[in-house]
C-alpha cells in the first residue's frame, strides 16, 4: 500500500488498518480502430482467459472520434503477469479480445495498475481517527470502483466536519 510510508510515522492505527487492505492488479490497455467493430455489445464481462472486462469507450455519451475499446484483465491473470513488459502482455490480450469477436487494433497502450482491485471494505466506507486529526478514504475502503471513492472521500469529509463540530461544543 502505497500510503504506509507516510501513515507509519505519524499514525501507527492508521497505518495497521492500511496494512490490512489488500489490493490486486489489472493489466489495463486502450485499443484503437479506424473503423467501428461490429461486435453485438458496447460491454461485457468476460471472466474467462485472460480478460474481466471490455467496454467500447467511443460508446460513452459525449464520445465521439475513432473507435476505442477499453480491457481489464482479471486480477488473477494480471497478478501471475505482474513485472511482464507490456509488449509480452499486449499481444495476450489482444489475442483474447479476437477471440472475442475483436480486430487486430492500429495502436493500443497498456498499462499495469498495481493497486486496481479491492476486497476490503470498512463500515462507513472510510476510517478516522480523531485523536490523530487523520483519516483514510479511498476505493479500497469502500469495494472499489470510482464511486466507492468519490462515497469514501464523502463519508471522511463527514467524520471532520462531525469532529470539528464536536471540539466547538
Amino acid at each position: 500500500m502505497q500510503a504506509l510510508p507516510l501513515l507509519a510515522p505519524v499514525s501507527p492505527v492508521l497505518a495497521a488498518e492500511a496494512r490490512a487492505g489488500h489490493m490486486a492488479a489489472c493489466w489495463a490497455m486502450m485499443l484503437r480502430f479506424d473503423t467501428v467493430l461490429d461486435l453485438s455489445f458496447d460491454a461485457a464481462f468476460v471472466n474467462r482467459g485472460p480478460l474481466r472486462w471490455v467496454a467500447r469507450d467511443s460508446s460513452k455519451p459525449g464520445r465521439d472520434g475513432q473507435e476505442c475499446w477499453s480491457l481489464h484483465a482479471s486480477a488473477e491473470w494480471s497478478e501471475a503477469h505482474l513485472e511482464e513488459d507490456a509488449e509480452i502482455v499486449a499481444p495476450i490480450l489482444i489475442e483474447a479480445f479476437k477471440a472475442l469477436g475483436g480486430a487486430l487494433p492500429q495502436a493500443w497502450s497498456a498499462h499495469r495498475w498495481r493497486y486496481a482491485i479491492t476486497d476490503s471494505a470498512v463500515d462507513g466506507g472510510c476510517v478516522w481517527h480523531a485523536a490523530d486529526g487523520l483519516g483514510l478514504c479511498g476505493d479500497w475502503l469502500n469495494g472499489g470502483r470510482v464511486e466507492g471513492a468519490w462515497l469514501s472521500g464523502r463519508a471522511v469529509a463527514e467524520q471532520v466536519r462531525s469532529s470539528f463540530i464536536a471540539e466547538a461544543r
